[in-house]
């Protein structure tokens, strides 16, 4: 992980757990993703468009608005290593339906949408993503479908992969 993700990633993960007065805070864990549907590449990572699948960052999410008819509203602010190996820095805005189906686990989907500054976007960018949880943790899956129209030089379908803690 480079140093400036790095420090962004756990200012993060340390600054949340000094705020008290916000209700509903949580941390996102970046890790992975997949790119596929993409001409094949050259080198060792052949199979995978040369880029990297390996994203360690962290963010912020602050839910200000949660109703159980109507689902979550939140705020989020990150930064991860993008599939580039560069920083990558985004905030914006993320909607989070979800539903108990047993006990606990909860299933779900939403979408996140702001600016972005990284993997090839620096602009506007929006990803669909699925949720898997229980209790306190979730697994966010977003896709983000391979279009010619999407602002960036290289076009791809990337599936990501993170986690997310709530307090």
């Amino acid at each position: 992980m480079k140093p400036v993700a790095l420090l962004v990633s756990l200012g993060c993960v340390l600054g949340a757990g000094q705020v008290q007065a916000v209700e509903d805070l949580s941390v996102v864990l970046h890790g992975v993703s997949i790119h596929s549907n993409c001409e094949e590449g050259k080198g060792r990572k052949h199979k995978t468009c040369d880029l990297e699948n390996f994203n360690p960052g962290g963010a912020i999410d602050w839910g200000f608005y949660n109703s159980p008819d109507w689902g979550r509203l939140s705020l989020r602010a990150g930064a991860y290593d993008d599939s580039y190996n560069e920083t990558a820095y985004y905030g914006g805005a993320v909607y989070m339906k979800t539903w108990d189906i047993y006990q606990g686990v909860q299933l779900g989907g939403g979408v996140q949408a702001g600016y972005l500054n990284g993997s090839g976007i620096n602009g506007f960018a929006a990803m669909p993503m699925l949720v898997l949880g229980y209790d306190h943790l979730s697994l966010e899956v977003g896709y983000a479908p391979k279009v010619s129209w999407a602002a960036g030089h290289r076009h791809v379908a990337v599936t990501t992969f993170a986690l997310r803690w709530a307090f």
